[in-house]
């Protein structure tokens, strides 16, 4: 299942910032943000080239800025996650109105006129903007019914999140790879509890 296409572009921004530019857990690996600035302004510019294709410098003003952005992305998923639809909507108006998200029509690509959501803050910085557009899409997600749709991975020692555009909307993990550590590891369990009740 796909939502429109300026949907699947902010929601899917949202899960690659939350799992890009937060300390977590991926695949069974702890991965760490840097700890100096100019290692964490490097890695928040190649991470918004990578979700947006836009390069050129980013300020240390908007690396932190996408950093914190990222951290609050988390949060969402990992509330909704623990079946906390109304907190999650909190979080998401939270969100829309730190970012002073605003409705605007738009043309690009050669797309037809279509809704986008920008910040209000045209001075405030490439951060606020990716703000706006990542808590639109959300709360375009969730106000729609599709909260189920967003994810956080089921595997020992993974909490990346996902979108899950599968057709039935029943994905569990962040990828094939933590399927398959997890069947592996229930296997194992089971395994051993079997050798523990022969002895």
């Amino acid at each position: 299942m796909n939502f429109d296409s300026y949907t699947d572009r902010g929601v899917q921004a949202a899960a690659e910032l939350a799992n890009q530019l937060t300390e977590s857990w991926a695949q069974g690996a702890f991965r760490a943000l840097p700890s100096g600035g100019g290692p964490r302004r490097k890695l928040a510019a190649a991470v918004e080239t990578s979700i947006w294709g836009r390069s050129g410098d980013l300020s240390a003003g908007d690396a932190e800025g996408l950093i914190r952005l990222a951290t609050q992305l988390r949060l969402i998923f990992q509330t909704l996650a623990s079946g906390e639809l109304d907190s999650t909507a909190q979080l998401v108006n939270a969100l829309l109105q730190k970012h002073h998200a605003a409705p605007q029509l738009a043309t690009h690509d050669g797309e037809p006129w279509h809704l986008h959501f920008h910040s209000q803050e045209k001075e405030a910085g490439r951060a606020e903007a990716r703000g706006a557009t990542c808590a639109t899409a959300l709360a375009t997600v969730i106000g729609s019914g599709g909260a189920w749709r967003l994810g956080t991975c089921h595997a020992n020692r993974c909490d990346l999140v996902f979108v899950d555009t599968s057709k039935n909307g029943r994905r569990r993990f962040c990828s094939p790879r933590c399927l398959s550590r997890d069947k592996v590891a229930r296997f194992r369990a089971r395994h051993q509890a079997g050798t523990l009740d022969e002895e």
